[in-house]
């Protein structure tokens, strides 16, 4: 209920003048046609974000310390040795980090192979500087290819449209788990020569008890429904 602002009369909404004094009606939250003025937020110009202009700083950015290291390294040494390190690192930070900015949105796939690859070359180039004992092929590099395709499932689950949260995440738990097993058969034989379990199953084990209950309580309607109501999930 309103006012006038001269004799203080009650006003009623449809009104545009005071019925005692004629004072004109005037609301500030609207022009002269009578129209509510624009939100302030659509007044607002968008302000949107040059992600290759990004992209190209922080790639510049990593270009600093690196002709940096590798100045210091060349006038102590006379060759490149460490630098080499901070190079390869320097090239993973981009891959996994920093290229993708510029292609959210897009499938992940084409860059966890990029990034795979790219990890798999930075081990190669530190298994050849220290060629010590044969780690590269026996040990990193299986667990570097493991861990892209379980990246990559993990996408490919996530991703899938029509499936119930509770489910995916069974699906990603039990992954995991047979994630860990893998790593356990993976060091194992190249610590001693012969496929085995040691450590895993104190990991594994409850992940796939885990897994496997969610996805009995994800094709049960009722057990979803407590869920939600129970634990807001």
């Amino acid at each position: 209920m309103s006012y006038c602002v001269h004799c203080g009369v009650e006003l009623d909404d449809w009104e545009k003048k005071c019925p005692l004094c004629q004072t004109p009606v005037i609301d500030p939250w609207q022009d002269k046609n009578g129209n509510p003025p624009p939100s302030l937020l659509s007044e607002q110009p968008e302000r949107t974000v040059n992600k290759r202009l990004l992209v190209l700083l922080i790639g510049l950015l990593l270009l600093i310390p690196l002709i940096t290291v590798v100045i210091v390294n060349l006038a102590t040494t006379h060759t490149l040795t460490w630098a080499l390190y901070v190079l390869g690192s320097e090239i993973c930070v981009w891959t996994v980090f920093v290229l993708p900015i510029d292609r959210s949105g897009k499938l992940p796939y084409p860059y966890i192979a990029i990034d795979s690859v790219v990890v798999a070359l930075l081990l190669f180039m530190i298994w050849l500087v220290n060629d010590e004992v044969d780690w590269f092929l026996p040990l990193a590099l299986p667990i570097v290819l493991l861990s892209g395709v379980v990246v990559s499932l993990l996408f490919l689950i996530w991703r899938s449209r029509g499936t119930l949260k509770i489910r995916k995440t069974g699906w990603s738990v039990c992954l995991i788990a047979c994630f860990v097993l893998a790593l356990d058969l993976t060091i194992t034989h190249y610590m001693r020569s012969a496929f085995g379990l040691t450590w895993s199953w104190y990991a594994a084990f409850p992940l796939l008890v885990i897994g496997v209950v969610l996805l009995a309580v994800s094709f049960s309607k009722r057990a979803c429904d407590w869920l939600r109501k129970n634990l807001f999930l």
